[in-house]
């Protein structure tokens, strides 16, 4: 009897010398990084007087999270390790767009799809791709790639005015996550644009 409770006891205190230690690598601080705002110019009127709202675009996994998408292969779908967005894919880029738009200024009122407020059109939208992708074997280095389906739908008949695709690279100047967020930055204004342009031009055609 007295074995084993000096068995216990022995026991006991080991298990509490290690309470003061893990077991488990501690983990890796996760960086979150943003997609910076559009930096362009207001344009110098309004040319159509319509609400417009911005819709969530729709996405498959892997860009339904937060995490940073990589495709090492054609094949292969990764994700940047100790790195994330600062929201879900579908949410930054909708964010984005509604930022673009309204310092674009050319369409009245811009709105997300948050706001109780009633619109005439919306801009409807797939996302296809916002990753980093390795092509190249000369450098070593990826590119950003941003693709996007979108429409433009009239709220009271629910009919589709309009649809494109929308889709852009931008090499990046190294492997290190700095470098291939300001990548998918600069590929996501130039993409932004081209949406922004296409929507004013498919508002105001006269325009």
């Amino acid at each position: 009897m007295m074995s084993r409770l000096f068995l216990v006891l022995v026991l006991s205190l080991w298990l509490l010398g290690l309470s003061g230690c893990t077991l488990l690598p501690e983990q890796t601080p996760q960086r979150v990084f943003l997609l910076s705002p559009p930096e362009q110019e207001p344009a110098p009127a309004v040319v159509q007087d319509t609400v417009l709202r911005v819709e969530t675009p729709e996405a498959a996994f892997p860009l339904t999270t937060s995490r940073i998408l990589v495709l090492p292969t054609g094949k292969e779908i990764s994700f940047y390790g100790g790195a994330r967005w600062a929201d879900r894919t579908p949410s930054l880029v909708a964010a984005y767009l509604v930022e673009a738009l309204r310092q674009d200024g050319r369409v009245a009122s811009v709105i997300s799809d948050s706001s109780p407020a009633r619109s005439q059109v919306s801009l409807v939208m797939h996302l296809g791709a916002l990753q980093s992708e390795y092509v190249s074997e000369a450098t070593g280095h990826p590119k950003a790639v941003v693709r996007m389906d979108v429409q433009l739908m009239e709220d009271a008949s629910r009919n589709i005015l309009a649809n494109r695709r929308f889709q852009f690279h931008q090499p990046s100047e190294s492997e290190d996550i700095e470098a291939v967020v300001d990548a998918m930055n600069q590929a996501m204004e130039a993409l932004s644009q081209d949406v922004v342009d296409w929507v004013v031009g498919q508002l105001a055609p006269g325009e």
